[in-house]
């Protein structure tokens, strides 16, 4: 067990302040002369300060040789003063009283007077500031979120009520919430398709090691229905990382040159708190995927089918089986969601009560901004995809190579047969992605067909009858002949 008081030291070791220690302040006239005008690719000269700085022009000037020059030139001088890269390169240009190094309130200031430096040194700068800045904003996000009872995961867990919630390693929860942190897009790339964070993150294997320690918390657990005091231990936790990662970066030369690359990081001041929210939504989305599952809850996939065309299309057995006048602004129809980039139907459905329909759950968790549709539903196919070709766990994870989530949603996916003959109460699904554990020794898996499956529905039909479960898109909806389908 990690105790709060081990935590609490390790957090306060990591984030010791970086001191001014009295470099001499070498300025323009100290600097390597290698320095290359170049022109950004819209006309705008590079080393024209007077215009926004700009992360083409990190190449465009030949930053990283220059700065590797300066270091060649400086390095014995900064190490005989015991001052990180960071910090030494900061005093040398003229820039005092920076701790930018490490976190905390304004530590770290946004460089002014730009005009005063070469335009090496202040590209170099802000790069400086942009990273700090990035760092100490998922800091913040994470430890202003409320993960308590009364926030986001509280009301899932109310809202889902797991019927067996069973312990799960609670270094799970924190992978769900870090794997998506190569989307949490560096200052200055907001509104930018980019995967600079990405290629930052790829190229500095030892930062990655600080921020995603292999095994994390896995030897404590937690039950998901009452995850809270969990979740702070992993704020905590994730927040000393980012401390000691942040640390890295801006004390180690090679590391700050190959986290910098392209100039990714060169920001304006700015608030990126509102970017953690989606680590959060990855959170939340797994926590909503863990509730489901203890709940005896499937996904179930109809492969090119679009619900709303059998309301139309006169194909069904009843007419009045499937309701879908429209979809809404999810997607949501009835208790299925449809994506059109794929012709998938998704639904949910309760291996324990199949003729319950999940329209109201669906709505309040997407409206509710707890996950995505498409994270939620897509995410645990592609979940599923991953787990057979790799034959990998299911466990939510930042995939290092790829540098991609996975499994943030693992909910079992199971596949609507549709070679199914008429009333075949042994078929259902394909098993394609397994049959999912069985609800207890010697019993059916998730993806099983149950005992009440095709089942009469009862003396109020006066021909013959099939039951099918709610979320139902299997072959019996059109099947041929005097039958009646019904789905509760």
């Amino acid at each position: 067990m990690i105790s709060r008081s081990l935590l609490l030291f390790l957090t306060s070791l990591f984030a010791l302040s970086q001191t001014s220690i009295g470099l001499p302040y070498v300025g323009q006239a100290g600097t390597p002369s290698l320095f290359q005008s170049g022109e950004a690719p819209d006309g705008v000269d590079c080393s024209d300060l007077s215009w926004n700085l700009r992360p083409e022009c990190w190449d465009k000037l030949d930053i990283p040789n220059w700065l590797t020059q300066w270091w060649e030139t400086n390095q014995e001088t900064c190490q005989a003063h015991n001052a990180s890269f960071a910090s030494c390169f900061q005093q040398m240009a003229g820039v005092q009283q920076q701790q930018c190094d490490t976190i905390g309130d304004a530590l770290c200031s946004f460089p002014t007077n730009i005009t005063a430096f070469s335009p090496q040194e202040a590209y170099v700068l802000y790069s400086i500031f942009g990273i700090w800045q990035w760092y100490v904003s998922m800091y913040q996000g994470i430890g202003n979120a409320n993960l308590g009872a009364q926030g986001p995961v509280g009301k899932i867990v109310e809202a889902i009520n797991p019927i067996k919630p069973s312990t799960q390693a609670l270094g799970e929860f924190f992978q769900a919430l870090t794997a998506m942190t190569p989307l949490f897009k560096a200052p200055a790339l907001i509104g930018r398709l980019s995967n600079t964070v990405e290629t930052a993150l790829r190229q500095s294997p030892g930062v990655l090691k600080q921020m995603f320690p292999s095994g994390t918390l896995n030897s404590q657990f937690v039950q998901v229905n009452e995850v809270y005091d969990g979740l702070s231990k992993i704020q905590r936790y994730y927040q000393a990382n980012l401390t000691t990662a942040l640390n890295l970066v801006q004390s180690s030369f090679p590391t700050f040159l190959a986290f910098s690359a392209e100039g990714g990081f060169i920001a304006p001041q700015s608030s990126l708190q509102a970017q953690s929210n989606i680590l959060l939504t990855s959170l939340q989305t797994y926590i909503v995927s863990s509730c489901l599952s203890q709940s005896n809850i499937i996904i179930t996939l109809a492969r090119d089918t679009n619900p709303h065309d059998f309301t139309t299309n006169g194909s069904l057995t009843t007419p009045s089986l499937i309701s879908c006048d429209s979809y809404d602004q999810y997607g949501i129809c009835s208790t299925w969601w449809y994506d059109p980039s794929t012709n998938l139907a998704y639904g949910l459905s309760s291996t324990s009560s199949p003729q319950t329909n999940y329209y109201d759950l669906l709505q309040q968790i997407f409206t509710n901004d707890w996950t995505t549709p498409s994270l939620l539903f897509a995410g645990a196919l592609e979940c599923a995809e991953y787990v057979k070709t790799t034959n990998n766990s299911n466990a939510p994870t930042l995939d290092l190579v790829t540098m991609q989530p996975r499994c943030i949603s693992n909910v079992q996916v199971c596949v609507y047969d549709q070679s199914c003959g008429p009333n075949d109460v042994e078929c259902e699904f394909t098993g394609e992605y397994g049959w999912g554990k069985g609800e207890g020794e010697g019993k059916a898996g998730l993806c099983r067909p149950k005992k009440e499956y095709l089942g009469n529905c009862g003396e109020t039909y006066t021909t013959t009858s099939a039951r099918v479960p709610a979320a139902y898109l299997g072959p019996m909806d059109w099947a041929q002949g005097d039958i009646t389908v019904c789905n509760g």
